[in-house]
């Protein structure tokens, strides 16, 4: 119902409700129907005067009312029809262009209504809840500008129109305005030149924000950055920059024009590229009071100037340092290593190589260092038969370069043709490429065929021995024996293999003998788990008459040796040897006391004999023709020479009784060989022979005695001279050696042939030379005798047809400076360094 019917319904009920009020006042009956007081008579008449007349002037303002309102009414209506005219109007036009429509009202979040839709003209959601979900199908960064578009059109009523991006690159606008109590946004695609501003619109937004938030990431940059205008000056620089020169604010860098690194000093490299170089170059420069190095890159621009960042480079360049550093003492200790290395790059091209990989294959350093392939390494020892016999040479080389496809390590033996034996390790390098290992196993393999067969000797060796062998665990069990081990204690095979206790053998071998003491030790000695185990040894002999020398020796695995030797037979032999060795020794003292009772027998007679010679030769008996001087110089000679002999066997018994004592006394050297040579001048001149003397100047005097000396010399020089021929050369030196005086006599005679010489210093050791000297060969072990009272040491060199030489060496402090056994430097090395001196 319209508002003018309602005011005249209600204007008509006002009109009945006073007409029955006026009535029910005069009518008795009507006001007791009415429940209205009753009036009377008298007071009725003006009421109902006054009733009418306000009845009249409601019913006449009620028509004035309901008339305009009529009229009212028809105008409204007729605005309705227009307006619904125009809405449906408004509808088609809107219809007919894709959009779609949010309407929120108030403060709500969500909007009232979504009207519109773009179907076949954008890819959008259809759904209301999937539309409201902006970040689902738009660029984030158009969420992101809308959402504040929006947020400020809510808020301040602020319009907008924005372009925005879906996920699938459809370009929109968004249209947002305030209306009253309501906000609109309004999406619809774009088309031509509309499409076109908004994009560049929509990418000049981008464009602003990324150039935004690059100048605020340059800004904050931890590495300095700096642009140079056309005239090559700084024309901007961030934070950074300022903190390395120490500058407040950046007009302070502008105005001064403060550097980083001198520009002058900076040496760009060529770069790479057409519109933009990026240059680079390694400098130092103090960065807050440290010097650091620092690369700075260059980026030319095109309004040209030029972007300058620098990166310090201070601890990586100290890494590079200490790793060349590394580097090289891996090098260094990889190149002395015995195991040939070779380090291969991803592109098979050789990076490092040590001198035994050289060594190994025999190839030229100069080559190497060129960094070929390692095809043609293969190819190349191929060539040189230094690689083991492929039937399909090529496959054998594809298998090999498979190793830089192959992340497990490859390990391969290689035999070749030589004889070698290697064991070759090829795998993946932690920086690409491949390292080989090539170790030379040839000796291990022979070894280990060696080792194989002298395990097989051994056992055998072992089987076959004439001792008895166990060996006994640390548990106390048999765990290996021989048959002869077996065989002495009468123990069967299957028991044996049996791996017996101890105890269980001990029982076994009480059988054959009962003394408990022995088989305790042996039992301790087997089971003691101690550290400070000792060796046993001793002799058992058994009631039926077999005698064994034991052992018993830890070993250190723990286990415990046993070893049984029978010495019956050495027992009985041992018996018989020491009543004759009881027997020689009583036959030596008896010779010794001969020759000693003898020779001095000898000597009276021979010394009357050696006087009455003199005697006749000087004319004591009167004139004796030539032919008598002959025979008297014969026999002064031959009575010599016995004198001499007997001397020496006087002398060598003394010293056999250990009665012989030195007189010592300071020697010089020098008068020594001097009187030495001149006791032996009438002999050398016989032969015609040529002594020379040969005297060091370090050589000036040592301690002995100097009756005992002379007469090693004067031995040695007799057979020098002795043993050479007619017109040879006789040497005699000294020269100092550390603490040792060393004396020496050499000859070019005949020499001696290695057999006679492991006998020379023994007693009566001569050999005799046809027409040639023949002595009696004590001179020589005379000569060892004297030499070694002295604490000192002969040795002696010859070689046939070469001469010999003998060389004794005495300490310069005398024979209580060292001892009788200390030699000094080996015999031959002395031989040498005398005959050459």
């Amino acid at each position: 119902m319209d508002a003018g019917a309602r005011h005249v319904e209600l204007t008509a009920r006002c009109l009945g409700w006073l007409v029955l009020a006026l009535a029910g006042l005069t009518q008795p009956a009507a006001a007791e129907n009415t429940g209205l007081p009753v009036l009377g008579a008298a007071s009725v008449k003006p009421f109902a005067l006054a009733a009418v007349f306000v009845a009249i002037t409601v019913f006449c303002w009620a028509f004035v009312v309901v008339r305009r309102l009529s009229r009212e009414q028809t105008r409204m209506h007729r605005r309705i029809v227009e307006l619904e005219t125009q809405l449906n109007e408004a509808e088609a036009a809107i219809a007919a262009e894709p959009h779609v429509l949010f309407i929120w009202r108030g403060r709500e979040s969500d909007p009232e209504r979504i009207a519109g839709d773009m179907r076949g003209a954008a890819d959008v959601p259809s759904g209301r809840e999937d539309l409201v979900a902006f970040e689902d199908w738009m660029e984030p960064e158009s969420v992101q500008a809308l959402s504040n578009a929006l947020t400020q059109m809510r808020q301040a009523g602020t319009p907008f129109n924005i372009g925005i991006k879906t996920q699938k690159g459809e370009l929109l606008e968004a249209d947002g305005r305030t209306a009253g109590g309501l906000a609109t946004l309004r999406l619809r695609p774009l088309a031509g030149e509309r499409r076109h501003t908004t994009e560049l619109t929509h990418d000049t937004r981008k464009l602003a924000k990324q150039v935004e938030r690059l100048s605020a990431i340059l800004d904050r940059a931890p590495v300095p950055i700096w642009l140079r205008n056309d005239e090559d000056r700084i024309s901007w620089a961030n934070s950074a920059y300022l903190d390395c020169v120490e500058c407040k604010s950046i007009s302070d860098v502008l105005n001064l024009q403060v550097e980083l690194a001198d520009p002058k000093t900076l040496s760009f490299d060529a770069g790479e590229g057409d519109e933009q170089l990026v240059r680079q170059c390694r400098s130092h420069a103090v960065i807050k009071g440290a010097k650091r190095a620092v690369n700075i890159y260059r980026i030319e621009l095109d309004d040209k100037g030029s972007a300058q960042f620098a990166i310090d480079m201070t601890l990586l360049e100290e890494a590079q340092n200490e790793l060349k550093r590394h580097i090289r003492a891996h090098a260094s200790t990889l190149d002395k290593l015995a195991t040939a290395i070779a380090i291969f790059g991803p592109d098979k091209r050789l990076r490092f190589y040590n001198s035994a990989y050289s060594e190994l294959w025999s190839l030229e350093p100069s080559w190497l260092d060129t960094h070929p392939h390692d095809g043609e390494i293969l190819g190349k020892l191929r060539e040189a038969r230094q690689l083991p016999e492929q039937a399909n040479f090529r496959d054998w080389k594809d298998q090999q370069l498979s190793a830089y496809t192959t992340l497990d390590p490859r390990e391969s033996w290689w035999h070749l043709p030589d004889g070698r034996s290697l064991r070759v390790v090829a795998e993946q390098h932690p920086f690409g490429g491949v390292t080989y290992l090539y170790e030379n196993i040839t000796e291990k393999v022979l070894l280990e065929s060696r080792y194989n067969e002298l395990i097989d000797v051994q056992r055998e060796t072992l089987d076959n021995l004439h001792e008895g062998v166990a060996l006994f665990g640390t548990d106390g069990c048999l765990k290996l024996y021989n048959p002869s081990y077996g065989r002495f204690w009468n123990l069967d095979t299957d028991f044996l293999d049996s791996n017996p206790h101890i105890d269980q053998v001990i029982s076994r071998c009480q059988e054959l003998l009962e003394q408990s003491s022995i088989w305790d030790e042996l039992k301790y000695c087997v089971t003691d788990l101690s550290e400070s185990r000792q060796p046993l040894q001793g002799r058992i002999a058994r009631p039926d008459g077999m005698v064994f020398d034991f052992a018993s020796v830890p070993l250190p695995d723990g286990n415990t040796l046993l070893t049984y030797v029978d010495m019956t037979a050495s027992a009985n032999i041992e018996r018989a040897l020491r009543e004759s060795n009881e027997a020689l020794e009583a036959a030596d003292r008896l010779k010794t006391n001969f020759l000693s009772n003898v020779s001095y027998e000898l000597r009276t007679p021979l010394t009357n004999i050696i006087g009455f010679a003199e005697g006749m030769s000087l004319g004591i008996a009167g004139e004796l023709q030539s032919k008598q001087h002959e025979y008297l110089r014969h026999i002064e000679s031959s009575s010599g020479d016995l004198l001499k002999i007997i001397d020496a066997i006087l002398d060598l018994t003394t010293i056999d009784a250990g009665a012989m004592e030195l007189k010592l006394d300071r020697i010089d050297v020098e008068e020594l060989l001097q009187e030495t040579a001149t006791a032996v001048g009438e002999r050398i001149k016989r032969k015609d022979l040529t002594l020379n003397v040969e005297l060091a100047e370090d050589a000036d005097e040592f301690i002995g005695d100097p009756k005992r000396v002379r007469q090693i010399l004067s031995n040695l020089l007799s057979n020098a001279i002795g043993f050479s021929d007619n017109g040879a050369t006789v040497r005699m030196g000294a020269r100092r050696d550390g603490g040792d005086v060393l004396l020496w006599v050499a000859d070019t005679g005949k020499g001696m042939d290695a057999e006679f010489q492991k006998h020379a210093f023994q007693r009566f050791q001569s050999r005799p030379i046809a027409g040639g000297h023949r002595g009696p060969g004590l001179g020589l072990a005379i000569v060892k005798s004297f030499v070694e009272l002295h604490s000192g040491k002969v040795s002696l060199i010859s070689k046939i047809d070469q001469g010999t030489t003998v060389i004794c060496r005495f300490p310069v402090a005398g024979p209580e400076a060292r001892p009788l056994e200390q030699t000094g430097e080996p015999a031959a090395a002395a031989a040498r360094s005398a005959s050459t001196g």
